[in-house]
Formats: C-alpha cells, sequence, structure tokens
C-alpha cells in the first residue's frame, strides 16, 4: 500500500484552528507589546493592536475582553520574569549582604534591559496605573514571605513585620527604578545599586 494512503497518526493531527489561535494570539501580544513601549497603553487602541498583527479588528476580542486585559497580561509575565531573576540572584550569595547587593544588581539590570515596559507601568498613565499596584503587590507578597522563612529559620530578628517592611522596600525600589529608568544619567548604575543595598542594610545613614 502507498504510505499516502495511511492516515495521520494522533500526534500530527492537531487541529490547525488551535495552532493557528495559538500563533495569532502570540502576533496579538508581540503587536500589544511593541505599540505600549512606543506610545502608552492610553494612545493605543485594540484595532492599532490588530491591524499592527496584521489580523482583522474583530479577532483581538476572540483573544482578549480588552486592551488593559491584554497589559495586565504583559506585565503579570514579565513581573513572573523579574520574579525569577531575582530569586536566582540570591540562590547562591554567600550571606545576606551579599544577596541584597545581588538583589539590587537583578533588578536594576531588568529595569536597564526593560526600560520602556518600567516608563509605561510607573507612568501617569491612567490604563497602566490600574495595573501597577497588582505588580507592586505581587512583589511585596515574594518578598514578605521570603521574611517570614528567614524569620523561621533564625536567620534575621521579627522585630520588623515582613508585611509592612516588605511594603516599604517595594515602594521604594518602585519610585528609584521609575526615576532612574526615565533617564539613567541622573544616576550611574552603580551608584543605583549601592545605594539601594546600603539603605537596606545600614539605613539612610549608614556612617
Amino acid at each position: 500500500m502507498n504510505v499516502s494512503q495511511h492516515p495521520p497518526s494522533k500526534a500530527t493531527r492537531e487541529p490547525l484552528p488551535r495552532r493557528r489561535r495559538g500563533h495569532t494570539r502570540a502576533q496579538l501580544l508581540a503587536s500589544g507589546r511593541a505599540l505600549f513601549a512606543t506610545r502608552g497603553v492610553n494612545r493605543v487602541t485594540t484595532h492599532d493592536i490588530a491591524h499592527e498583527a496584521g489580523v482583522a479588528a474583530g479577532t483581538f476580542y476572540l483573544h482578549f475582553p480588552d486592551k488593559q486585559a491584554m497589559f495586565r497580561e504583559l506585565a503579570l509575565e514579565a513581573v513572573a520574569a523579574l520574579r525569577e531573576r531575582l530569586a536566582e540572584s540570591t540562590r547562591t550569595a554567600r550571606d545576606v549582604p551579599a544577596g541584597v547587593r545581588s538583589h539590587a544588581e537583578a533588578l536594576i539590570g531588568f529595569a536597564e534591559e526593560n526600560r520602556d515596559f518600567v516608563r509605561i507601568l510607573f507612568s501617569p498613565d491612567a490604563d497602566a496605573a490600574a495595573i501597577e499596584s497588582v505588580v507592586l503587590d505581587t512583589l511585596a507578597g515574594a518578598i514578605a514571605e521570603r521574611r517570614r522563612k528567614r524569620i523561621a529559620a533564625g536567620e534575621t530578628p521579627a522585630a520588623l513585620d515582613p508585611a509592612v517592611l516588605s511594603q516599604a522596600l517595594v515602594g521604594m525600589m518602585a519610585r528609584v527604578v521609575a526615576w532612574w529608568a526615565e533617564d539613567p544619567s541622573r544616576a550611574s548604575r552603580e551608584q543605583v545599586v549601592e545605594t539601594l543595598t546600603r539603605i537596606q542594610l545600614s539605613g539612610t545613614d549608614p556612617g
């Protein structure tokens, strides 16, 4: 029997619509990411995103309810990458000071590589502001969890409440990162890392 007469195996019969849907969604996300970076969320429409992706305007709504939902997904995707990067930065640290510095270097490195995203996220843009609190709460939650584990392990005293501390640290870091990403000439990369490190280890008057 000719081989062409054999039906395709189940493994090769993935429904074409499903594959196309995944490809289209990826195109829309890539277009949204690029447009948000260059124009800001407020000045981008769903039609703009669909046009940039090369699909019909209505196709956008087959994948996302609105542009805010898309931006939220992109933001949380970036936060997940940042969290992994921060966790990796402290995983092999030899002691607490080294871990704090490595954490600051990872944070600033991420901001340096994702300046457009950082500038949009912490801009006055109302659409982006709605996502900002979600991002900050996500990061604060991770910091608080790590602090509680260190307290439980006897690695750090319990004098500072983990929830309050995490909010304070995230608020400070977010402001510094947003300020620096807007114009990196304001301070050198090393100055930013050094200052964030010293504040966490010694306070604002390290002496």
